[in-house]
């Protein structure tokens, strides 16, 4: 419930709260896809440090009302790249958090079941579409948030093509309201 309304209501530390948003999303939702404990595991601290490369711009962002500048882009571009080398400097050795990290914004087929995908592939589909759906919830100074509802719906989509089991497992696990979310 605090997570929720943190991330829809505050721009306050963006960077922190994203990632705690993610992470809960991520252990939730692992739990429901029946994750083994170190995928698990894994996908969860990769939901806490994938945008270690890019925290204080992240946080920059979310209070900039202009478009971002070139090199802004391209550290945004290359924050993956950058969050891994930070990741082992710091000693991780965890090799599937360090790819997931590294693939979490790469192009991951939806239609792909995810029992079909290597660990690597699945855990940084469910994190890119987390990833997604947390970012949408909140709001930036450029941006008011969208609604939980509305968010859950561009992550859905509308064609069949575009559904897959993760924004699916998404919706059954926190619904169209969840926790620490407005209703009229």
């Amino acid at each position: 419930y605090l997570m929720f309304q943190l991330a829809a209501t505050s721009t306050v530390g963006y960077s922190a709260s994203h990632a705690l948003v993610c992470a809960a999303l991520c252990h939730i939702l692992a739990q429901e896809l029946a994750l083994p404990p170190h995928e698990r595991d894994s996908l969860v601290r990769a939901a806490f440090t994938m945008n270690i490369g890019m925290t204080a711009l992240q946080d920059e962002l979310a209070l900039q009302r202009e478009p971002l500048t070139p090199a802004q882009r391209q550290a945004v571009n290359h924050h993956p790249q950058t969050g891994l080398g930070m990741l082992e400097q710091l000693g991780v050795a965890d090799g599937l958090w360090l790819d997931v990290v590294l693939q979490h914004h790469a192009a991951q087929p939806d239609a792909t079941p995810l029992a079909r995908l290597s660990p690597q592939e699945r855990l940084a589909r469910i994190l890119a579409t987390i990833d997604r759906y947390a970012a949408m919830i909140s709001p930036r100074k450029s941006r008011a948030g969208r609604s939980a509802t509305d968010s859950v719906r561009a992550i859905v989509g509308h064609d069949d093509h575009q559904q897959d089991e993760v924004s699916l497992t998404l919706v059954r696990t926190v619904g169209l309201c969840p926790p620490g979310t407005f209703v009229r």
